[in-house]
């Protein structure tokens, strides 16, 4: 499936759409029993934004975390490197731990989400508090930052473990501007099934 990224501007900045003049009954969507919490996605997220990380690059980890949690998604079981896993598991007490790669790296983690979850691609102006930003930068391979929707207000605003428990869409990308390795794509994802 193509990754359908989110069009930014001249300064890189995420383009903000019209709003449609007519709402169809086809884009209201009722919430399935399978579908995952964003509200508890946000709620988990922010009352535990300031646990300890577990890893130098910690938000997929805690993104996964605020799904499952929060979100009430259900792990799935599999190869640790395959892409439809997601799972976590601790041993001895908490002293190791064992992840799935799509539990904590962003691309994998990407990748199981549109495969293996049916999360849909949404524009900024679609977006709402739960939704997955994930971000790639230009020397990257591949999408290495996700974090979640916490509110919009004066654009999308986020909450992760990053260089700030708590940012802007905006401000994350012009932290970047002009530099070498800058962020080139912008991709919002929509969680959908639980199981």
């Amino acid at each position: 499936m193509p990754d359908e990224p989110i069009a930014l501007d001249a300064d890189g900045l995420p383009i903000e759409e019209p709003a449609p003049t007519v709402q169809k009954s086809a884009l209201r969507v009722k919430r399935a029993a399978a579908q995952v919490s964003g509200s508890g996605t946000v709620k988990w997220a922010s009352r535990n934004v300031r646990t300890r990380w577990e890893y130098g690059q910690d938000c997929t980890n805690f993104v996964s975390k605020a799904l499952y949690h929060g979100g009430k998604m259900k792990t799935r079981q599999g190869g640790r490197k395959h892409d439809r896993a997601w799972w976590q598991q601790y041993y001895l007490f908490g002293k190791i731990k064992n992840k799935s790669y799509t539990w904590a790296a962003a691309e994998n983690f990407r990748r199981h989400m549109i495969r293996y979850r049916g999360a849909k691609h949404v524009t900024a102006l679609f977006a709402k508090p739960g939704d997955l930003v994930l971000l790639k930068w230009k020397k990257e391979r591949g999408y290495n930052h996700v974090a979640i929707v916490e509110r919009k207000r004066h654009g999308l605003q986020l909450i992760q473990h990053g260089s700030s428990n708590r940012t802007s869409l905006a401000a994350a990308i012009l932290r970047y501007r002009g530099k070498p390795n800058y962020i080139e794509r912008v991709t919002i994802l929509r969680p959908k099934a639980r199981s």
